[in-house]
């Protein structure tokens, strides 16, 4: 009969009882640090795909002999695809954005060793000991400014 005062909850053979939810994987935990990582250091290029890269073999590698992958390496996965998608095209911009401002990289390159001379007084050949001029045609050369426009020497 139904007893509106009993507790049918409290009764371990009534309840529905589900598995055990299982602790992940410690290659998918490794993914997940990973990834978190590489999301975090997305603004830094190089580093950050790296990282990505560990996240995205971690995750794949952590599914072991299970049918489908855990929810973690899934997740790690997919913030590993999106650090290095941003990454990349942060690397490319930069790539363009230098191009189009200087001209080349080699007139980027002159206007950074004008720039610590000027500010810092380092010379590359004072504290390197090697002659930039020789290997980079920067003594035959006026410096470039941006202001002179892309490609153009004072």
């Amino acid at each position: 009969m139904y007893n509106p005062n009993e507790n049918r909850f409290g009764d371990p053979e009534d309840q529905f009882t589900r598995p055990p939810r299982r602790a992940a994987s410690p290659m998918a935990m490794a993914a997940v640090t990973c990834a978190i990582i590489a999301i975090l250091t997305s603004i830094t290029g190089f580093v950050a795909i790296i990282f990505a890269s560990l996240g995205i073999l971690f995750a794949c590698l952590s599914k072991g002999s299970r049918t489908k992958p855990e929810r973690a390496a899934k997740y790690a996965f997919r913030i590993s695809i999106i650090a290095m998608v941003i990454s990349a095209a942060l690397l490319v911009f930069s790539f363009f954005t230098v191009i189009r401002e200087y001209g080349s990289l080699q007139n980027y390159y002159r206007y950074y060793l004008n720039t610590i001379e000027e500010n810092y007084g380092i010379d590359l050949e004072d504290m390197y000991g090697i002659d930039s001029g020789q290997d980079y045609g920067t003594d035959s050369e006026p410096a470039y400014t941006p202001e002179a426009g892309a490609g153009e020497a004072l």
